[in-house]
């Protein structure tokens, strides 16, 4: 398909249309820092390459090293090394009888825009609300009316649902993944509080609390929304979704379904105790009385929880015969309930969370092996703990988490180093959402580099939004209206139901998916390797869908490595 000519941000750069470029030679289309390292892949034999400037000067020039047999895409890949070189400037790389490559920036500030842009996607993602955006992608109020208790509550009459984020490419809005969401914001906040204080994202000032700063007013719009998710008795329903699907190009104000509020589940109220217990940190400097209303909530669920000591319901939630919406099953809410004690004691420093967590956080052989998931958020449990304040923790658990953080990150940077891309993943790692994995996987390098004080793990995580931005199979961003050659036919009802050629922008794709879920993943070549197993079709939800969870990630590593120059000190 063709692509067009694309303006990623006035003053900026332009980006080269995909036609024009090569897709065997990969290189990060957004661009790289100065004094950070640079790479340059081609999936071509090739022994050299030269970097020019956008005038077509020569300006740099270095040897190819390889072959790399890559195995999760099946390429050859041979890796050119450009640190060295470190002028700001827009540039293209050539090597020939590969061609040449996108255009990108040396730029201490590459990553500012995107941050912004990503964040703004959350606005855009806004339920209940008129999306106004000087982007152009706009929508009217949607889903005002109340949502219905279904049955499996065993209440009867309505409930106000309205706000919150829509959840992905559909308008449904779910408990468990706003949890990680939602959650992995707030660390991002109070881990990068200084620099993000003063960012706009895009929320037009009628619309927003003046004394919060932008990225917290986004955060609250779906704290409201979660707060009112809330049962009498602590508990927090699953969701709120209509029975089926909307169709696929309608508008969000245009869905006339009745929405239903299903019944509470365990892995919802412990997800909602962490992320009301951070959210409490966060907000007291800003709003003392509402970090007092989520604190209180959190504090709630927990009682909830304590009563209620088994999984609810017993084999986790799993969609009623009426309903056909996201499920976001899990019959393991053992790690949720960590995580809930993790920043309850991290916020109050009360004994009874401490003490749960320390008898407890041995339940699993490795504290730290994985990229969190909405399934899995026990990393987000240990890691948080261990970058409590709270003078009472326990130094034993902390080193325990910490050795199992260091193996963890190793492991991580020795895949990079190995791999034909540069890229963290394993053939395991290529599943719905692949790329959230990626970045997940760059929050636990982020996070071990702060802890361990080893900053050489945050090399992997900036290698990782190369992938994310180019130095993939399909040299190609995966974030729409960033960098060059993204997905155009993004499986997200607003992007296929407007009248804009374009998708909405600041949206992660989710990437390559190894297990052939939807039919455009299944019209792909038989055995197609798992790292090429991605189709830019709004039929493909299972590589081309977007999702808050994979957006939040994104936003989170993007803030690690903005600029100075929007750093408030």
């Amino acid at each position: 398909m063709a692509r067009k000519l694309i303006l990623i941000f006035a003053g900026v750069f332009m980006a080269i249309n995909a036609a024009a470029y090569s897709e065997s030679i990969k290189v990060n289309t957004i661009g790289y820092k100065p004094l950070e390292e640079k790479f340059v892949v081609c999936d071509k034999a090739c022994s050299y390459f030269a970097v020019y400037d956008n005038k077509g000067k020569k300006v740099f020039s270095n040897d190819m090293k390889g072959p790399v047999k890559d195995a999760v895409s099946g390429d050859e890949c041979f890796t050119g090394n450009f640190t060295q070189f470190k002028t700001p400037g827009v540039y293209y790389i050539e090597i020939e009888k590969a061609g040449r490559s996108a255009e990108f920036e040396i730029s201490d500030s590459i990553y500012d825009k995107p941050f912004e842009k990503v964040m703004h996607a959350f606005y855009q993602l806004r339920c209940g609300i008129d999306i106004k955006s000087k982007t152009g992608f706009e929508h009217k109020a949607c889903h005002l009316n109340p949502a219905e208790y279904h049955e499996t509550t065993g209440e009867e009459g309505e409930i106000d649902v309205n706000g919150g984020w829509h959840d992905a490419g559909d308008y449904g809005k779910y408990a468990v993944n706003s949890g990680i969401s939602t959650g992995t914001l707030i660390l991002m906040f109070e881990r990068y509080k200084n620099r993000l204080e003063n960012i706009n994202t895009g929320i037009p000032a009628e619309q927003k609390i003046k004394k919060l700063p932008d990225v917290l007013n986004e955060i609250k719009w779906n704290l409201d929304w979660m707060l009112k998710m809330q049962a009498k008795n602590g508990g927090v329903y699953h969701k709120a979704t209509p029975l089926q699907f909307p169709p696929l190009n309608i508008m969000p104000e245009d869905d006339k379904n009745t929405y239903f509020v299903y019944e509470i589940t365990s892995t919802a109220t412990a997800d909602f105790a962490a992320v009301m217990a951070a959210a409490a940190r966060v907000f007291k400097s800003y709003d003392s009385a509402y970090a007092d209303k989520c604190l209180k909530a959190a504090e709630k669920a927990w009682g909830y929880l304590e009563a209620n000591l088994g999984m609810v319901p017993k084999e986790g939630y799993k969609n009623p015969d009426d309903t056909k919406t996201g499920q976001y099953g899990d019959n393991d809410d053992k790690d949720e309930r960590l995580w809930a004690a993790a920043e309850l004691f991290s916020t109050t420093g009360k004994d009874t969370y401490n003490t749960y967590f320390t008898a407890n956080y041995k339940n699993w052989e490795k504290a730290v092996d994985k990229a969190p998931s909405w399934r899995e958020v026990k990393e987000m449990a240990m890691v948080s703990y261990c970058m409590s304040e709270q003078a009472g923790k326990s130094e034993e658990a902390c080193a325990s988490i910490k050795d199992s953080i260091r193996v963890h990150c190793d492991t991580l940077m020795a895949r990079i180093n190995e791999n034909g891309y540069r890229n963290v993943m394993s053939e395991d790692d290529y599943v719905w959402g692949s790329n959230s994995v990626a970045l997940n996987y760059a929050i636990n390098l982020i996070s071990g580099a702060e802890i361990l004080a080893e900053p050489k793990y945050k090399k992997g995580a900036l290698e990782i939004l190369g992938y994310i931005f180019g130095i993939n199979p399909f040299a190609r961003s995966y974030v729409t209206g960033i960098g060059g050659n993204y997905p155009l036919n993004i499986h997200h009802r607003p992007s296929a139901g407007d009248k804009n050629s374009e998708p909405w922008p600041g949206l992660l794709a989710g990437g390559p998916n190894k297990r052939p879920q939807d039919n455009p993943l299944r019209s792909l070549p038989f055995g197609t390797p798992p790292a090429r197993s991605y189709a830019d079709h709004v039929d493909s939800y299972a590589s081309n869908e977007i999702a808050i969870n994979w957006n939040a990630p994104l936003a989170f590593v993007l803030a690690e490595f903005i600029s100075n120059n929007v750093v408030m000190e």
